[in-house]
């Protein structure tokens, strides 16, 4: 038989295969590789600020679509997407019709296809969705009385009026809510059909997540360190954290069964207990997902039957799926270093997703995000938490030759009376 291949032939095919990997992964094969990538155009700007950014970064030059990878096994890879979401972005002001003071009393909800805001001095404003119109017949029902807190628990629109708990009726008037109330003047973080579910967070000392079981009226707690999602998947629970201690962190823990935490046995709220006395006390723990530095997730939520992920990196924020150790980035929202303490994020359907962002320690609210119907509004109260959109000045153009995509800035503000 005919020999097909000598070793000198088998030596040198070797060796050309050898020069062609190198200078594909060389610097110059990068670049040239980079150069013909096909870039969506919604990623143009987010990637101009991430080379930015990393333009005093050492490291080895990075071939799109990775624009960071992880130096140890326990950090993570940022990527784009090979598709965006194409979410359409606004930003929209709406000012506290009642009064001065411009911030909510407690976390907006959506009821009843409204968004449902406290202003001081404790009366309800109410705007209509997708419009965002005050909806002022259902103003004038909800304003009998002065309020100071309010929630949505088991789909009824729940205040704090005095030293009463209240619940608006399917007649139109406010009756005695006669349900569990397993919350104190806090955000609900998370509730289904099993569980009404709150979180405290004491900074760098750690934090705790409280799942209410309202079957059998007892509760159980989950170690966490600032939880301010829950997403829950094929009937488990996956609790998002994060604390924007020293460079931050984040971690997402997956409880299957919240009856294995630690059950509660105290006579208060568990939220209630000293948390200096009980500092150090062994909790349960879900399984770990992951868990990272130097990243901030802000949120999490199911949109388009996929977890994504409200992501703030090197003070540039953006919604990005997760997946063996890779965040892929879907969309770059409003090109801005969108922060906010004690998020919270709850669906209201498949297609429905309000994220309220905090302002400082108190359960007031800044601002939120409203994610409907392959758009994204930006709504805020003041003028001070609307998004002016990170700068991309003094970059090398490279990205632009051609001039054949234009990089679209962060969008206008409509203010609505």
């Amino acid at each position: 038989m005919k020999k097909l291949l000598s070793p000198f032939s088998i030596l040198g095919l070797l060796v050309v295969l050898g020069i062609g990997v190198y200078g594909y992964y060389s610097s110059t094969g990068i670049v040239l590789r980079n150069r013909y990538y096909s870039l969506p155009p919604e990623f143009r700007k987010l990637l101009k600020r991430f080379q930015r950014i990393r333009m005093g970064d050492e490291s080895e030059l990075l071939a799109l679509p990775f624009i960071y990878k992880r130096q140890y096994p326990d950090q993570f890879n940022i990527a784009l997407a090979d598709k965006p979401l194409g979410l359409r972005k606004s930003q929209v002001l709406l000012r506290n019709p009642f009064a001065a003071a411009p911030y909510p009393l407690s976390f907006s909800v959506v009821y009843r296809g409204n968004l449902v805001t406290l202003f001081e001095p404790g009366t309800f404003a109410c705007y209509r969705l997708p419009g965002l119109i005050r909806n002022r017949q259902l103003e004038k029902q909800l304003n009998t009385q002065n309020f100071e807190y309010h929630w949505l628990l088991n789909g009824q629109l729940v205040a704090l009026s005095g030293s009463h708990y209240v619940t608006f009726s399917e007649s139109g008037s406010w009756k005695p809510y006669a349900g569990p109330m397993p919350l104190n003047k806090q955000p609900k973080l998370f509730e289904d059909a099993r569980y009404i579910v709150c979180m405290t967070c004491h900074g760098e000392w750690g934090g705790e997540v409280y799942f209410y079981d309202k079957e059998k009226h007892l509760y159980y707690i989950a170690e966490a360190t600032c939880s301010n999602s829950i997403i829950k998947r094929d009937g488990k629970y996956f609790v998002v954290s994060s604390l924007a201690h020293m460079m931050g962190s984040a971690e997402v823990q997956q409880i299957d069964n919240p009856t294995e935490m630690t059950r509660w046995s105290g006579k208060i709220k568990p939220q209630d207990r000293d948390f200096e006395i009980s500092y150090g006390a062994k909790l349960n723990h879900g399984k770990t997902v992951f868990d990272y530095r130097e990243v901030l997730l802000l949120a999490g939520f199911n949109l388009n039957q996929e977890v994504v992920y409200l992501v703030n990196w090197n003070n540039i924020a953006f919604l990005a799926t997760w997946q063996s150790g890779t965040f892929y980035v879907v969309d770059p929202l409003f090109f801005d270093d969108l922060y906010a303490h004690n998020p919270v994020t709850t669906a209201y359907g498949p297609d429905t997703v309000l994220v309220n962002l905090g302002l400082g320690s108190n359960e007031a609210e800044r601002a939120c995000l409203l994610f409907f119907d392959k758009k994204a509004i930006k709504i805020n109260w003041s003028n001070e938490s609307i998004l002016k959109g990170y700068s991309v000045d003094l970059l090398p153009d490279s990205l632009n030759e051609g001039g054949a995509i234009q990089i679209v800035d962060s969008v206008e503000v409509k203010e609505i009376k």
